[in-house]
């Protein structure tokens, strides 16, 4: 069995704080892959205690826009292992990526995962010719980590949210989805299987939303979300709604600035998208895929609503206690009869290796060993 939970934390360092540790937070979500989005941490916040935790290897995507924001964005992906290396187990990825325009790896000389290229100059529908800097400033914003596990590629995707009045972000979001779209096509089309996970910033049809007005699903990006689904020919399945189809008031996402949680007042914006075949090497029979054949469950974390407490004073148009956590709820997805892997290691771009993070691992140690020297100068 194989547990995957997708979580828009609204900062990692306020998440940690409230539950004691990062590991108390990874273990109070129990899945083998935890898919975080929107961290909020730069480069130059990292450090162990929201990183590192024992029993589970990290692999992130900062920001590194220069628009003076601050940190925001973020994505991390953390595998509970119980080796990191000479490992079998499916949770551990053999090969990760930041980014998905398989920009950041080859100017690194390094090689993308299906080996993605983008061929340049290029144009697309609706966007005209595309540049290479606007290319590196769709993977800049640290809003994707890309994990292969053998079986199945994982993409933890931070959607951008835009208003419709801005042009400059609406392209950069329609340049987002389509470039991201080629690498789910050019990945499909060598076989392999596909989920995508995360705050897609995106509530595909009236259902997934409270107060959704007429012409909602006319959007252009709801109903570009909803081409991707195979109830519209595309070769995705929505995990969630495939298996509650009809269920109604089903959010992830509420207003953090109202008591919008308590009311149930919210939008299904956070979401786990699979497509590919199934294990049982059979394409005689109807219906066999990964969905069919391998999806035991898929449900909102409701007991991680912000204010799920029966003490919680109720809203009454102020508040008189501010409620603590995040203004999204976790979403998981369980997974059957998923073989176990050849033996690896963990990649050379897990957290643990970037210099951040070795570089002050390595200062601690060197504390250590000073004070061990003077305690035994002294004795």
């Amino acid at each position: 069995m194989v547990k995957i939970v997708t979580y828009n934390v609204n900062g990692l360092r306020p998440r940690v704080s409230q539950h004691g540790s990062l590991r108390r937070l990874l273990d109070a979500l129990d899945a083998d892959i935890i898919c975080f989005q929107e961290t909020k941490l730069s480069r130059q916040d990292l450090s162990g205690d929201v990183i590192m935790a024992e029993g589970y290897e990290a692999f992130i995507s900062c920001n590194r826009s220069s628009k003076g924001r601050g940190a925001y964005s973020g994505v991390a992906t953390f595998c509970r292992v119980t080796s990191a290396f000479s490992s079998q187990e499916v949770a551990l990825p053999m090969a990760a990526e930041e980014g998905f325009t398989g920009l950041q790896d080859t100017a690194k000389n390094g090689k993308t995962i299906g080996d993605f290229v983008l061929e340049m100059p290029m144009e697309e529908e609706g966007l005209g010719e595309i540049t290479r800097e606007e290319l590196f400033k769709v993977d800049n914003e640290g809003r994707s980590i890309i994990t292969d596990h053998g079986h199945f590629v994982l993409f933890n995707i931070y959607g951008p949210a835009v208003e419709e009045d801005n042009k400059e972000r609406v392209r950069f979001k329609l340049l987002f989805y389509k470039i991201l779209q080629k690498r789910w096509e050019h990945l499909l089309a060598l076989g392999k299987r596909i989920f995508v996970v995360g705050d897609l910033n995106i509530a595909p049809s009236s259902i997934d939303r409270c107060d959704a007005p007429p012409g909602f699903e006319k959007q252009m990006f709801r109903e570009w979300l909803r081409s991707m689904l195979r109830e519209h020919g595309g070769p995705f399945f929505d995990a969630f709604r495939s298996k509650h189809p009809e269920r109604v008031g089903a959010y992830t996402c509420f207003n953090q600035a109202v008591g919008a949680e308590e009311y149930n007042y919210g939008s299904r914006i956070d979401h786990i998208l699979i497509s590919g075949a199934c294990f049982h090497h059979s394409s005689y029979l109807e219906d066999h895929n990964i969905f069919f054949c391998h999806v035991e469950d898929c449900e909102i974390m409701d007991h991680f609503r912000r204010g799920n407490s029966e003490n919680m004073p109720k809203w009454k148009g102020g508040r008189s206690s501010r409620l603590e956590g995040s203004d999204h709820i976790p979403v998981y997805i369980i997974l059957n009869e998923i073989p176990i892997l050849p033996v690896h290691n963990t990649p050379s771009s897990a957290a643990r290796y970037l210099p951040e993070i070795r570089g002050r691992q390595q200062s601690i140690g060197e504390k250590i060993l000073m004070f061990c020297s003077l305690f035994h100068a002294i004795t």
